[in-house]
Formats: C-alpha cells, structure tokens, sequence
C-alpha cells in the first residue's frame, strides 16, 4: 500500500474511531484534518479539528492519552506489520514538518 493511499485510509478510519471515544473532553464532532506519516511508518502526526473550540488543549490531551488504544484498534483492522505511533495536534505546521 502507498504511503498516501495509507495515510487516506488512517484518516477514514480514525475519523470513525474517534467519535466511540468515552472522554467528555472530546467534542461530539471532531474532524481528522490530515494524517501526516512519518518516512519509516512508524509514526503518524495526525492534524485534527473540532467546531467547539472552547477547550482544544482538553481534547488533545484526551485524544493523545487514547492513541495507544486508537493505534490497537487501528492495527487490528488495517492487519500492517507496524502500526504507527500517532500524536495528534491542530497546528498544521507541526503536522506537516
């Protein structure tokens, strides 16, 4: 699988993901901007975005104490012999560097 056809598949699949999510500091809505993978594939910086811009820190904190059970559900349904390692954030230029 390409490296961009991975990342379009990580997007889809977080973005179904998320929303199971039990953290009330997760919004309702939260929007997986773009999945941004390392060269390796061992990691993924994964930009995110929410309408209810109140409290962002509170969601990434509750999004990126939940990656590791986001990476399992992710390696179960992707079947990749590695799974990245994913950190969320909503600055686009963290992602993209």
């Amino acid at each position: 699988m390409s490296k961009e056809k991975l990342e379009h598949t990580i997007v889809r699949q977080l973005s179904d993901l998320i929303p199971t999510l039990k953290d009330p500091r997760v919004p309702l809505v939260v929007t997986v901007e773009k999945v941004n993978l390392s060269k390796d594939g061992k990691s993924a910086k994964v930009l995110v975005s929410t309408l209810e811009e109140k409290d962002i820190i509170g969601m990434l904190e509750a999004l990126n104490r939940a990656s590791g059970y986001l990476q399992h559900q992710l390696a179960e349904i992707l079947e990749l012999r590695f799974t990245p390692r994913l950190s969320f954030h909503v600055n686009p230029l963290e992602v993209l560097s």
